[in-house]
């Protein structure tokens, strides 16, 4: 009786065994396919930031060259507009000058007619 006892246990540790090492074949293959799909889902997100990255990296470049020639053409406009504020002042004086010369040049014919029209007397 012994021995049917022994083999009942053995039987009943082994399918103990058997079915705790299923169990936990069960559970170790569900977590790695879960963690599988997880990383799957996260190499899918790494990939899309890296696109996302690159694609900003391309625009920030060619804003950056865009800005620059901005920066050059404004300059060039500064210069410009310089030149033809100091165009403008000289032309400014000169119209004022000839103000004063036409000012001067009546007070002259003036006193001349005013000289005439006395000594013509």
């Amino acid at each position: 009786m012994m021995a049917s006892e022994y083999l009942e246990q053995i039987g009943a540790v082994a399918t103990l065994g058997a079915s705790g090492g299923g169990g936990f074949f069960a559970v170790k293959w569900f977590a790695e396919w879960i963690a599988g799909r997880l990383d799957k889902r996260e190499q899918r997100l790494d990939d899309t930031a890296a696109k996302l990255i690159a694609g900003l990296e391309q625009r920030i470049e060619t804003l950056t060259s865009r800005l620059d020639m901005v920066e050059r053409l404004l300059a060039d406009c500064q210069k410009q507009h310089a030149k033809a504020e100091a165009e403008v002042m000289k032309l400014t004086a000169i119209v004022e000058s000839k103000g004063i010369i036409n000012q001067k040049a009546q007070a002259i014919v003036a006193a001349d007619r005013l000289a005439q029209a006395q000594g013509g007397d």
